[in-house]
């Protein structure tokens, strides 16, 4: 694997744009990100740190799908991207890499479905009201606390916010 892949950034930088396609992924060399939703509005929620040995953006590279979060530098960072071409290298050179992405996805897909039984419980006892202004922000207030407790409950974080 060319490990002259490595990028710095400095605190506060943006590495990965939420709901934007990143088509590459990270390994944390050094340093701390910070991983949001909704990073720089009024609905703004910190969900964790990802610190040394982590890695981040595999939902781009794996599926060419817009990430579900931002990452932002916590500290000054330095990063190993991992591209297409590289992520078999990526695995075969460090087997315990793949265990950990098959890991977090696995836990991540658990905790999401959980999620989603859980709203739609939410949403079933919502939808009872007559109140048409209060049931919209029920269900948006709902939305987000189940999207965030989806991101929070993935393994991927070592803080949760």
């Amino acid at each position: 694997m060319d490990r002259s892949n490595i990028l710095t950034f400095h605190e506060n930088e943006i590495i990965i744009v939420e709901g934007t396609v990143n088509k590459q992924m990270y390994k944390i060399v050094s340093g701390q990100a910070a991983v949001y939703i909704d990073h720089g509005k009024d609905t703004e929620y910190f969900v964790g740190v990802l610190s040394d040995g982590r890695c981040f953006g595999e939902t781009g590279l794996l599926t060419g799908k817009p990430s579900p979060f931002s990452v932002v530098a916590e500290t000054d960072i330095m990063l190993l991207g991992i591209n297409a071409g590289d992520f078999e290298a990526f695995i075969s050179e460090e087997p315990r890499n793949a265990a950990e992405i098959m890991k977090n996805l696995a836990r991540t897909v658990v905790t999401m479905s959980a999620n989603v039984n859980m709203l739609k419980e939410e949403m079933l006892r919502v939808l009872v009201s007559k109140d048409e202004a209060k049931k919209a922000e029920l269900i948006n207030q709902s939305i987000l606390k189940y999207r965030v407790a989806g991101m929070a409950g993935s393994p991927y974080f070592t803080n949760n916010g």
